[in-house]
């Protein structure tokens, strides 16, 4: 039986590790804490798209036409295309979590964290830095 990957959009190896439980709905928050429990606990292959995958499935902002973030502070695809291209892993290709966060944590810095993040609802309301980030990634790679 041939079984297919979870999809993780790229800009979401920001988001999974700095997630503390808050988010757009209830829905979408039980259903993070579940993805990242998930991806911290087994040795998960994902394949990585620029487009909704699992977390998004929950998201009160998803829409048939795409996301009703994109315009604030740069669009999400925007977002994804740059982590794409920070980590170095095409996009659709099949990767497991821990090594992606690993390639990501090589070449992210906080200028570009900052760039990607400062607009976000989340980091304006000082839940996330890249220092968090940092630390986030650093804790999960050392256990």
């Amino acid at each position: 039986m041939l079984t297919r990957e979870p999809e993780l959009r790229f800009h979401h190896l920001l988001c999974l590790p700095l997630f503390q439980g808050k988010g757009y709905s209830d829905g979408f928050s039980v259903n993070m804490q579940s993805v990242k429990d998930r991806l911290e606990s087994e040795d998960t292959a994902v394949r990585f798209v620029c487009s909704g995958d699992m977390i998004c499935q929950h998201c009160p902002n998803r829409t048939e036409d795409g996301c009703l973030l994109d315009g604030c502070g740069g669009t999400v695809a925007q977002k994804d295309s740059e982590v794409c291209r920070l980590s170095e892993i095409e996009c659709h290709s099949v990767e497991n979590y821990r090594s992606a966060l690993t390639r990501l944590r090589s070449k992210m810095d906080k200028k570009a964290f900052d760039i990607l993040c400062s607009e976000c609802r989340w980091a304006k309301l000082g839940l996330c830095s890249f220092e968090k980030w940092r630390e986030g990634v650093d804790g999960l790679l050392s256990s």
